[in-house]
């Protein structure tokens, strides 16, 4: 049986801007023993309940302020209110057309592809169960690099070479840090994560995160939210299974084994 802890909230945080400050208070539904778990923020159940969330439409923080969002291709426009209507759209090459728009995507990327994933998801047999700590800037790969495309083909070098987010951006600090929710700074963009769920996503048996950060600028309108699934290592460090950029797919998916299939 899950005992569900208190959702996380959207409260004002100095890091963020308060409307887009997503705060975790023990979000993740707490089981005896190894299972799929996710934050209660999302609202669900049961993984078979994810098709009418997927329905569902999109609110703010207060759960019931519908987030209407308009995204673009070319000439084309398309009026986005539920998860299924956004990762349609994102599959379809549509995208945030301007800086507003971008903002309101926030609340989609925190909930449409972890429900997505929750899908093909299942319990983990091994591995261990991942929490932030004071040391994630260091076992983090570089994430929500802000720049030309110059700055991104750094960053995607040096997470290829094992490089962690501290290590590629040294002024990077880490402000707040709870078990699911993680808030840093370089002295002009502010970043956050929250952990959205826990499981084996890429089909191995090993227990991953799948997570959601956004970085905003202290001195401009920067903002970016973007979705993840990362695997922890022995070292502790966290490698990057999905794609840098929507729709996040993951990039390899393994088979079930019958002893994952057993878990569930």
């Amino acid at each position: 049986m899950r005992m569900h802890r208190s959702p996380w909230s959207v409260i004002a945080v100095v890091t963020l801007p308060a409307v887009f400050a997503v705060v975790y208070q023990s979000c993740v539904v707490a089981q005896a023993t190894r299972h799929v778990s996710w934050s209660s923020s999302l609202n669900l159940k049961d993984t078979a309940d994810i098709p009418a969330r997927l329905r569902a439409p999109v609110t703010e923080g207060d759960q019931t302020t519908p987030v209407r969002l308009n995204l673009t291709n070319g000439t084309a426009t398309r009026e986005i209110t539920s998860c299924e209507d956004y990762l349609n759209a994102i599959d379809a090459g549509f995208y945030a057309a301007d800086n507003l728009m971008n903002k309101k995507t926030a609340a989609f990327v925190g909930r449409c592809y972890v429900l997505r994933d929750l899908q093909n998801a299942h319990a983990p047999v091994s591995g261990h169960a991942y929490s932030w700590t004071k040391q994630s800037l260091s076992e983090l790969p570089p994430l929500l690099v802000v720049g030309e495309r110059s700055v991104a083909d750094k960053a995607e070098q040096a997470e290829r070479q094992g490089k962690s987010w501290q290590q590629f951006d040294p002024t990077l600090k880490e402000t707040a840090v709870t078990p699911d929710w993680l808030e840093a700074t370089d002295g002009d963009y502010n970043y956050s994560l929250g952990i959205l769920a826990r499981g084996s996503f890429e089909g191995s048996g090993r227990e991953e995160i799948a997570a959601y950060g956004c970085a905003a600028g202290q001195q401009s309108t920067w903002f970016e939210c973007e979705y993840f699934i990362f695997a922890p290592g022995s070292d502790g460090k966290l490698t990057r299974l999905t794609d840098s950029s929507a729709p996040y797919k993951l990039k390899i998916r393994m088979p079930k084994t019958e002893s994952s299939r057993s878990k569930k």
